[in-house]
């Protein structure tokens, strides 16, 4: 079964990823979905000078992409888990890489902002709202959980990433405070 019959099947018969086996080809289309969503935000950031060029640089984005999405799955599948809601962390995390396909449409929006018809920063909003549009989707078709609670589960380990940063700001600006005084 090749990937565009798999995210046919995924979108027109969504229960097929609550069926008892693994939908055929969803580990292939998942991680081919990792590969082009990292290739696309890998495209986006390099037209605008973010990261180095090169093959080595593009897989350590890859290899980043794979190593959060593989942990926010697990968070997300615990949160889940602790909530009542049954489902697989395995399924959830090829999901998600279906889902990243859509980060391949960054190519565009970076070439409109390019050329001064989009924000930068919106272009990169649209395309990582989106993915979490798909995300929470994915996650009450997986789950069987009302909106809230995916909407919840999909927020909870950005919010959680997002705080731990900010708390390591906050002490790195004291620091620097404390050896300046």
């Amino acid at each position: 079964m090749n990937p565009i019959t798999t995210l046919e099947l995924l979108v027109e018969d969504p229960a097929a990823l609550l069926a008892a086996e693994r939908p055929e080809g969803l580990g292939r289309t998942g991680l081919l979905g990792y590969f082009a969503g990292a290739l696309g935000f890998f495209v986006f950031m390099r037209l605008f000078s973010a990261v180095p060029p090169g093959v080595v640089s593009f897989l350590v984005v890859l290899a980043f992409v794979l190593a959060f999405n593989f942990f926010f799955a697990g968070v997300m599948h615990l949160f889940l888990d602790l909530t009542g809601a049954r489902g697989s962390a395995g399924r959830l995390f090829l999901a998600f890489g279906c889902s990243d396909l859509l980060l391949s449409l960054l190519v565009p929006l970076a070439f409109f902002s390019k050329l001064g018809y989009v924000n930068v920063f919106l272009a990169l909003c649209l395309g990582v709202l989106l993915v979490i549009y798909a995300r929470v989707r994915l996650v009450r078709r997986l789950y069987d959980v009302s909106s809230n609670k995916a909407l919840l589960a999909v927020w909870l380990p950005y919010a959680g990433l997002s705080a731990l940063l900010f708390t390591g700001f906050i002490y790195a600006v004291a620091w620097l405070a404390w050896l300046i005084i």
